[in-house]
């Protein structure tokens, strides 16, 4: 890699020169002009050739670079030229000048594309169309303090071998392995500021990405990172596990999950990113992304991201009640149908949907920006050795058999007492549908298993796995020790409950109490 390159985020292939892009499935730099490849640790080792040589060339100029300490906030910056504020851009008091260490440069720079003004101009359209919220009026109170400067940020790119852990109803793990890749993943370095918050300027345009010069600071203040060593460690994990776990949350459509990574060839680059920034009081703050125009804003209040998660599972289960009554016309069984079905609902929206409250960040509509290239894909050995693998756990059959098996379980009574009646020449209407009220707790108890995460154990326990094939079809495989998707796996997972849970002494015992209630109900019923 020449150290005058253009874009030093770019893989190039080393015999054409086009851009390499990586291959999941193969863990390599693939080039898609001449077919070469090469290893991850290979281009990961040239890097840091041209980092090293870099790094000396920039050093070169440190004598023109000048170091400015705030005392009140602690925030230290770095810059060139006289026409450099001395004024702190974070809590705008008067900066300290302090001698350069030359440590900890950064490698990688996204120049500013926005004027001030411009920047502003974006900011004063968000508060135009927002007077109402009190953030509002306060950043507009502020906004003599708006100011630019580049913010230390650490891009993760590189490949990941891990262990996807989806939690099932008795403590135990579904584990599903997957391999991952991260091209441009911006880790905040600052712990000045907010994560959540900053994350919501993103995302950057790494496509003007450029080697880091001190001529980029001519007229603007760059911060030095103050997240170093373990910490910094461990916000790189956090950010990473936090993209990862996003990504692969769609896929399988749970949150209750837990992913564990491997490190494999991947590797942290410091950069600066531009970012025009106002801080007010009592947690208050706007940002607006030096190269998008994109705002967010920090409203200093919590959010609730579960609020409204009973919504739709209470109006399912009213539409469902309405429909049972209509159609058999005794308001208790419709109440019981109702009951049985709707702990299924919830028991569905409170899987997908857990209380969660955090910092409240409000964004403008997103702008376009190359984004980050964050590819996961699950793997499965099928006999052969692992290989590509797409996973289903909720199909429209699968749901289909607990539907249709709930439904059956719920009208048993009257399926048998139907074809009785019609052997003694007595018409249906004269069946007392309703007095079969008390079956209903068989129905409902399966409902508080199914709620109790049987249902979600059989789901998340035995997907569904298609092979992807090199021409893009999908092969429905199953594994070697894989078990046939069937309701009688709801029969371990009651012997499951009983022994952790002690909601009964004896499967016989409760068979006994099912078969006296259906029984009694059937009698009543004629």
């Amino acid at each position: 890699m020449e150290t005058t390159v253009k874009n030093p985020l770019v893989i190039r292939c080393e015999y054409c020169g086009g851009d390499q892009s990586y291959d999941i499935v193969k863990q390599k730099y693939c080039c898609a002009h001449c077919g070469a490849e090469a290893n991850a640790a290979e281009k990961k080792a040239e890097y840091h050739r041209w980092k090293s040589i870099r790094h000396e060339a920039v050093l070169q100029d440190v004598a023109k670079v000048k170091t400015f300490s705030c005392p009140s906030c602690g925030a230290q910056t770095m810059a060139t030229g006289d026409d450099v504020s001395a004024q702190c851009p974070f809590c705008q008091n008067t900066m300290i000048d302090t001698a350069f260490a030359g440590n900890d440069l950064p490698e990688v720079i996204l120049p500013f594309k926005l004027s001030k003004q411009e920047a502003l101009d974006q900011l004063k359209a968000w508060l135009s169309a927002n007077k109402g919220n009190p953030a509002a009026k306060l950043i507009e109170k502020n906004l003599h303090r708006f100011t630019g400067c580049y913010l230390p940020y650490h891009i993760v790119r590189g490949g990941y071998n891990g262990d996807l852990a989806i939690n099932l109803q008795d403590g135990s793990a579904a584990h599903y392995p997957f391999r991952a890749y991260l091209s441009h993943t911006a880790v905040n370095a600052s712990k000045d500021w907010d994560n959540l918050f900053l994350d919501g300027i993103e995302p950057f345009d790494f496509d003007e990405a450029r080697a880091f010069d001190f001529g980029f600071l001519n007229h603007q203040n760059a911060k030095i990172q103050n997240v170093v060593g373990k910490a910094l460690n461990n916000r790189i994990t956090q950010e990473t596990q936090s993209e990862l776990y996003q990504d692969l949350s769609k896929k399988v459509r749970t949150k209750e999950m837990t992913v564990y990574l491997n490190e494999n060839e991947n590797e942290s680059i410091p950069a600066l990113m531009p970012v025009y920034l106002v801080k007010c009081k009592d947690g208050v703050a706007a940002a607006v992304n030096g190269q998008t125009g994109k705002v967010s804003i920090a409203t200093g209040k919590k959010k609730n991201l579960t609020r409204l998660w009973w919504l739709w599972p209470t109006l399912a289960t009213l539409v469902v009640g309405l429909v049972s009554w209509l159609w058999i016309g005794e308001a208790m069984a419709a109440g019981g149908i109702a009951l049985v079905f709707g702990m299924v609902f919830f028991a569905v929206a409170h899987n997908r949907h857990h209380a969660e409250i955090i910092d409240e960040v409000i964004t403008n509509p997103k702008t376009k920006a190359s984004h980050n290239d964050t590819r996961t894909e699950f793997f499965a050995d099928f006999g052969r050795g692992p290989v590509p693998a797409e996973l289903k756990f909720f199909t429209f059959w699968r749901i289909a058999k607990l539907v249709i098996g709930m439904l059956l379980l719920t009208f048993l009574p009257v399926l048998i007492a139907i074809p009785i009646q019609l052997l003694r020449g007595q018409p249906l209407s004269a069946l007392h549908i309703g007095y079969g009220a008390a079956w209903y707790i068989v129905p409902v108890f399966m409902a508080i298993v199914l709620a109790g995460g049987a249902g979600k154990a059989m789901m998340y326990g035995e997907p569904l796995y298609f092979e992807k094939q090199p021409n893009g079809k999908r092969v429905r495989r199953r594994l070697p020790s894989q078990k046939k998707f069937s309701l009688k796996q709801l029969l371990p997972r009651l012997k499951n409950i009983e022994s952790t849970q002690g909601t009964g002494k004896t499967i016989g015992c409760a068979i006994a109490i099912v078969l006296f209630l259906l029984i009694g109900s059937v009698a009543a019923m004629l």
